[in-house]
This record gives structure tokens, sequence and C-alpha cells, in this order.
């Protein structure tokens, strides 16, 4: 049941994803995280990453261990995720820059390693009712349209950028619960070394 109608109003939704979790599930008639690994971290090369839960031995092991906002050790070293399509994604930032340049590869045209523009273009296609495309957010930045999403887990954070046009993009990591305010303070001066067009505004007249 529905609490109000579709298209009416904006509210972030992982139990949405856990939706579509199931539902991928019994339409593929396999497991979700293998399903994911075949489907597109193996063809976009994202070795690194995986939906397992708890995380395999062979990821587990390179696994950065969770703190808290002190920068304190937490008793355990990270925590297991049932809902594994909203929040059980194990990776990297080179892994997640991958998932970046096929979203920008396939916007571009012809086609990217599993997407084609067609679907690209419906990714960054906003609803027409809050920040959303289908799952990432899209904005404007001074002169620039990018998609976006972050990451807030238990001790950790996490955010991407990608720009539609240009072909740049930023993915920041961190394993504690106070890493957003030094991943903003990373993207900040990227954005300023790199001279990127969020920071440019319109020509005076």
């Amino acid at each position: 049941m529905f609490a109000r109608a579709p298209f009416e109003a904006f509210k972030y939704s992982g139990g949405g994803l856990v939706i579509m979790q199931m539902a991928l599930t019994q339409l593929s008639g396999r497991p979700f995280a293998p399903f994911m690994t075949s489907s597109v971290l193996a063809p976009l090369q994202m070795s690194n990453s995986s939906f397992e839960q708890p995380p395999a031995p062979g990821h587990g092991a390179h696994a950065a261990l969770a703190h808290d906002r002190h920068g304190q050790r937490m008793g355990a070293p990270w925590h297991i995720y049932p809902e594994q399509a909203a929040a059980g994604l194990w990776t990297t930032p080179s892994d997640l820059a991958k998932f970046i340049i096929e979203i920008q590869t396939a916007l571009r045209g012809p086609k990217g390693k599993i997407l084609d523009p067609r679907t690209a273009k419906d990714m960054l296609a906003p609803a027409g009712v809050g920040p959303f495309a289908v799952g990432l957010p899209v904005d404007r930045r001074g002169e620039g349209w990018y998609f976006s999403h972050s990451g807030d887990n238990w001790a950790y954070r996490a955010w991407m950028i990608g720009h539609m046009r240009k072909g740049y993009g930023l993915v920041i990591m961190s394993n504690g619960d106070n890493g957003m305010a030094l991943i903003k303070q990373i993207a900040d001066r990227v954005e300023k070394a790199y001279d990127w067009d969020s920071l440019d505004k319109p020509l005076a007249r």
C-alpha cells in the first residue's frame, strides 16, 4: 500500500531498492549477489566489488575497518546488511569510478559495455519530483550538470559524482562516521585544482 500517489512528492527509499532486489532475484532465479556480479560488476571489470553479505573472505581481508566519529575502532569490524541492493555493496573508489565512466560512455554513444544511450539517458532524466532520476540525483553545479550519489552506512561514508558531458568525476570513501566532512573538503579542493565548471558563473551581460 502506498502512503501517497506516485510523483506527488519525493522521499528517498532504501526499502524501494529492497523490493527491486526481490524482483530481480525472482525474475532471474538467482541470488542477488551472483546475479549482480555476472550482469554488472564483471562486465565493468569491477573486480574488487561484491554484494555478498557478509563479504567474501577475499574481499573482507582487504576491507577498511569501521571507526566512530572520534576516529576510534568500532567493536565490530563492520555491519552486515541483508538489504543488499540498498546497503550491501562492497567496492573501492577505483571500481566505482568505472561505473561513472560506463554511464558517461553510454550517454555519449554509441554504447558502453552494458548500457546503451537510451538507458543511460533514462538513468539521468529527473522524474520531475525531487532531485532523483533512476537511482541517481541529478543537479546543476555552477554551469555544469552532474549525477551523483552518497553512501551512509554504519561507520562508513562515501560520495561519487560524474559530469554528464565533460567526462570528469570523483569518488571518495571514508571508514568513519565523521567522514563526510573530510569528503567535502577533498571534493572542494579537487574541483578547484582541476577547474571544474561547477565553479563557473554565467557571463555578465
